[in-house]
């Protein structure tokens, strides 16, 4: 029978102004190289491969009917398309790639504006110390005035401070969307033991439902080296050394 996969590759870009963005150095090399293994087996068994990655992240070479490319910019449009596709269609895999950021903007304020109005709230005020500390975090999560960000906010903007809040963890919704589909996602840590990268890796794949959790250590990335390890229900099934590998075992975990 023949399947329909997503791959989710590149990063996300948050938006802080019109101009402003906040990403990651993710490339979408990795996610690129998976796709063109699978498109480039003419005897492969896809039905349709949704690409999903931001305008800039590096796209498959291999030209192919077979391929719908998505593009997306944050993580609320990549958890939107992404749930769309699941309801919409039997999608058999996801190989959830994508370096999510973790952040989003909320507000842009700076520092005097911000001073002025907890100094306006709180001076005189009779709070103990731990009523004064909460109604300073409030005034902080939600101030009257902040800088606009509907257009490019001014280059001459003194102490201009951003606050962040989180993004939706679109791992998380996978499953929730579409239980019967594979799920193989993807964990990047940087300078770890190899015992703290696995076990992280398999709490993740046990809190999402995963499939695999693709484990990488970024210390060990570069100069064509990537290691990673296929972390699944037994423990490290699979061990690549560079992309080429990690999309071949791909390949025969999927059309097995």
């Amino acid at each position: 029978m023949k399947k329909n996969i997503i791959i989710t590759a590149g990063p996300t870009n948050e938006r802080l102004d019109a101009v402003m963005k906040i990403t990651n150095m993710s490339t979408g090399a990795l996610g690129a190289i998976i796709a063109d293994e699978f498109l480039s087996d003419k005897n492969s068994e896809i039905d349709t491969l949704y690409y999903i990655s931001p305008k800039l992240a590096r796209k498959p070479q291999v030209e192919s009917n077979k391929l719908e490319l998505i593009t997306i910019e944050s993580a609320e449009d990549l958890l939107k398309v992404l749930k769309q596709i699941l309801l919409e269609k039997k999608i058999d895999t996801v190989i959830h790639s994508s370096a999510v950021g973790d952040y989003v903007g909320e507000y842009a304020i700076t520092a005097k504006m911000l001073a002025n109005e907890i100094t306006q709230k709180t001076y005189g005020s009779k709070l103990n110390k731990e009523e004064l500390e909460e109604f300073i975090l409030g005034i902080i999560r939600s101030p009257e005035q902040i800088v606009s960000d509907e257009h490019k906010i001014s280059s001459y903007e003194r102490d201009l401070m951003f606050k962040l809040s989180l993004t939706p963890k679109v791992i998380g919704e996978i499953k929730k969307t579409s239980p019967d589909t594979k799920l193989i996602g993807f964990k990047l840590l940087d300078g770890v033991s190899y015992e703290e990268l696995i076990e992280v890796a398999t709490r993740l794949r046990e809190k999402n439902k995963a499939d695999y959790i693709i484990a990488n250590d970024l210390s060990k990335i570069g100069n064509g080296n990537h290691n990673a390890y296929f972390v699944g229900n037994n423990g490290v099934e699979y061990k690549c050394e560079n992309k080429k590998e990690i999309a071949k075992t791909l390949k025969k975990i999927i059309f097995k």
